[in-house]
């Protein structure tokens, strides 16, 4: 889940499907050993293990410039990301072009 509205959904999607949750803050929130990407978003390095899967949630996709960051942040760390999703994309800014090859969902969207 990404900071910070992220991590209201994540937690209860992964509840609800029986997995783990793992946040992705800002730069200066974790208190453990990090990893960081473009001094914009740290993830504590063991959060995930190489190989696994990962599914990255937030509330809104504007540009796509923090998603694609958690994105690079994650394969950095070498887990594999399945997806993205979010509740709210704005289309018009084209964020979810950023994503590459990554499959991307949102339950609105907005032009």
């Amino acid at each position: 889940g990404l900071d910070s509205r992220g991590f209201l959904i994540g937690p209860s999607l992964a509840q609800r499907l029986g997995i783990g949750f793992v946040l992705i803050r800002k730069k200066g929130k974790l208190p453990a050993t990090l990893s960081t990407l473009q001094a914009e978003l740290e993830i504590q390095s063991d959060a995930v293990e190489p190989g696994q899967k990962v599914v990255i949630v937030d509330d809104l996709l504007a540009t796509g410039g923090t998603m694609f960051a958690a994105c690079e942040l994650l394969k950095r760390l070498k887990a594999e990301v399945l997806e993205c999703l979010v509740i709210i994309e704005l289309k018009l800014l084209k964020g979810s072009e950023k994503l590459e090859s990554i499959p991307f969902y949102s339950l609105l969207q907005y032009d």
